[in-house]
């Protein structure tokens, strides 16, 4: 049986795919079931020959695609070959057919999308579900993959920023400093656009509303000075007077601010400045249809089937009395639907001094266990035993059905005390030990020793092991060695996150809700203003 090539699809991108049979009995629908082999992560067959989902970003790869098999000819776990099954629903005709996917990976970094967060009232969030979901306008047969939560418009938001390279989560949020705060947006007319492959077929329809920001064209900044404030004059009459002033105050004339505009534009720039950011590349496939493809401040409404959509438009365009301008869009966050998430053991160690009489010592954050620490002298390894570490409870009573529980009450929750306090100028290094989750995890094959030598007696010598710089006793087995690239090649995995699977939607909160926030001047002299 020949196999049906559909396509390549590479992370981070949603499927379009879908297969398809014919059939001689008439009138029938087909039902499509998978069989055997493997999709891409992420991707899943649905009854009616739609394949769906987003391609997840974990493909095989040895130092991050830098090491090739077979003059790259070797494409383990990137091409992917399954069976279809189709029958009818009355089981009396049946075939099957190979089909594969091929996932090719752009890039080694994790891609995101970024979207306004739309979050309405109870009432408003439900008129607006009752028009997503109103069978007039979109009747069930005419709707493209209702199912697929990639299509889904039940929740209203819209796209910001598409193809976002991610970066930690705490470093994205340090960029939102000058152009990003609270803003609103305003709701246009209804659109159509229309999703086509390389060679012009329609794949699906899209209506939606196009979204109209009242600060587009707004330089990126203006520069405020205090002197652009009313004047003040202000009349005192007393017999005694003392007049106090705030050492915060700028004197008018003197100081100058930059404000910066909020408008969608400056908004995307200021992100692309601190990221790398591939726009285009991720856009859904409406926008990038036409020769106008682009970027789209739009607010989707509902994903169609081919042909359907200029019936759609035109219902609600006549017979709908909703109006969707009455939607209210604020914004004072952004969502991202991937993350790196919380990184573990990348604190740098903490160094001390000893002084011969000290032996309580800081460590870099509160740990359970003492075994969670890496603690050397003078680069000499401290065994568990000779520590103390603090013990904490919510409460002040600490029992134990052990009767030989230790504590240590003068210890905070980030201290350690030495048995035996190190000596003068010795060099204390105390750092979280690397777990399995470490971000340089490495995997290696059979053993990391070097072939043992002998000596000019014959008998065979210590050896050092040069990739950790340790001694391998001449007693050891010589190991068989598995090596790569001259032993150039290790296995590491990256940074593995425990939210990802638990929430991989993460909102951004602004910093600032509008231009003037921390501004000092500026505010106090507002204030004074209103006083007066």
């Amino acid at each position: 049986m020949a196999v049906i090539d559909l396509g390549t699809i590479s992370p981070k991108k949603t499927s379009l795919f879908k297969v398809s049979a014919t059939t001689t009995v008439s009138n029938v629908a087909l039902n499509y079931t998978y069989a055997s082999g493997r999709l891409p992560q992420g991707l899943s067959l649905q009854p009616d020959g739609e394949i769906i989902g987003e391609c997840g970003p974990h493909v095989f790869e040895i130092d991050q695609g830098e090491t090739t098999f077979d003059f790259a000819q070797t494409t383990a776990d990137r091409s992917h070959t399954f069976t279809v099954n189709a029958t009818d629903r009355h089981g009396q005709s049946a075939s099957s057919q190979d089909f594969s996917i091929d996932v090719v990976k752009k890039t080694n970094d994790v891609i995101a999308n970024m979207y306004g967060n739309i979050r309405p009232d109870r009432d408003s969030l439900k008129s607006f579900q009752n028009l997503v979901f109103n069978t007039k306008v979109f009747a069930n047969a005419t709707l493209y993959r209702p199912t697929d939560p990639n299509f889904a418009t039940a929740l209203p938001k819209f796209l910001f920023l598409a193809g976002v390279h991610l970066k930690l989560l705490k470093n994205i949020q340090a960029l939102l400093a000058n152009n990003n705060y609270n803003f609103n947006l305003r709701i246009g007319d209804y659109k159509l656009a229309k999703a086509k492959d390389q060679v012009g077929t329609t794949l699906y329809e899209v209506i939606y509303a196009e979204l109209i920001d009242p600060n587009s064209g707004a330089n990126n900044s203006i520069v405020l000075k205090s002197h652009n404030l009313p004047n003040i004059t202000i009349e005192l009459r007393t017999s005694s007077l003392e007049i106090t002033s705030d050492t915060d105050l700028a004197v008018p004339g003197l100081t100058e601010d930059e404000l910066y505009s909020n408008d969608i534009v400056n908004m995307q720039n200021e992100l692309k400045a601190g990221l790398t950011v591939e726009n285009f590349e991720y856009l859904p496939l409406w926008m990038k249809t036409g020769v106008t493809g682009g970027f789209k401040l739009a607010l989707p409404i509902r994903y169609l089937q081919p042909g359907a959509g200029e019936q759609a438009l035109y219902r609600l365009q006549n017979e709908i009395t909703y109006d969707l301008k009455n939607l209210h869009i604020d914004v004072d966050r952004w969502l991202i639907d991937n993350n790196l998430g919380t990184t573990f053991d990348n604190l740098d160690p903490l160094i001390h001094s000893g002084d011969g009489s000290t032996t309580i010592f800081s460590i870099p954050t509160q740990v359970a266990r003492k075994n969670n620490l890496l603690i050397t002298v003078d680069n000499i390894g401290i065994k568990e035993a000779d520590i103390t570490l603090s013990t904490t409870a919510d409460t002040n009573a600490e029992t134990s059905d052990i009767s030989g529980l230790l504590t240590n009450d003068e210890l905070s929750g980030t201290q350690i005390e030495f048995d035996v306090a190190p000596q003068n100028g010795a060099v204390i290094s105390i750092r979280l030990k690397p777990t399995t989750f470490e971000k340089h995890t490495v995997t290696r094959f059979d053993a990391d020793v070097d072939v043992l030598t002998a000596d000019s007696d014959g008998k065979t010598a210590d050896t050092l092991d040069t990739l950790d710089n340790t001694i391998v006793p001449a007693s050891a087995t010589k190991p068989k060695i598995t090596t790569f690239d001259g032993r150039g090649t290790r296995f590491i995995g990256p940074e593995v996150t425990f939210d990802r699977k638990i929430n991989p939607e993460w909102q951004l909160m602004f910093s600032k809700s509008s231009v003037t926030d921390g501004i000092t001047h500026l505010s106090k002299q507002r204030e004074l203003v209103r006083t007066v």
